[in-house]
């Protein structure tokens, strides 16, 4: 009977420390892959940062003038589709909010 007391402390012991050894390696495992999503980060930043004191504007200065004139009314284009796909866009999404109100009515 005495040594019961013992045993129970002794498996208490032993689940103690399994619980610390495993949290340890999960925390390790966690350390790196934050280290590694940090590293992607500082890459990803790297790459823009570098877009962005080389801009893909520069190529228009190797065009003749006619492809400049013509890429600056392309350009010009742009923002009016831009802003019809958005209406567009908007106005799925208020249908889709009015057939999903309709069909709770139902």
């Amino acid at each position: 009977m005495r040594n019961r007391p013992a045993y129970l402390v002794l498996a208490v012991a032993v689940l103690l420390a399994t619980l610390f050894i495993a949290r340890h390696g999960a925390l390790n495992a966690l350390r790196e892959e934050n280290d590694s999503l940090r590293n992607e980060i500082e890459s990803e930043k790297s790459i823009r940062a570098k877009a962005v004191r080389e801009p893909s504007m520069n190529l228009a200065a190797g065009l003749n003038e006619a492809d400049e004139k013509e890429l600056l009314q392309l350009r010009s284009r742009i923002m009016p589709l831009r802003e019809q796909l958005r209406d567009t866009s908007n106005r799925v999404v208020i249908l889709q909010r009015l057939e999903a109100k309709q069909g709770h009515k139902k």
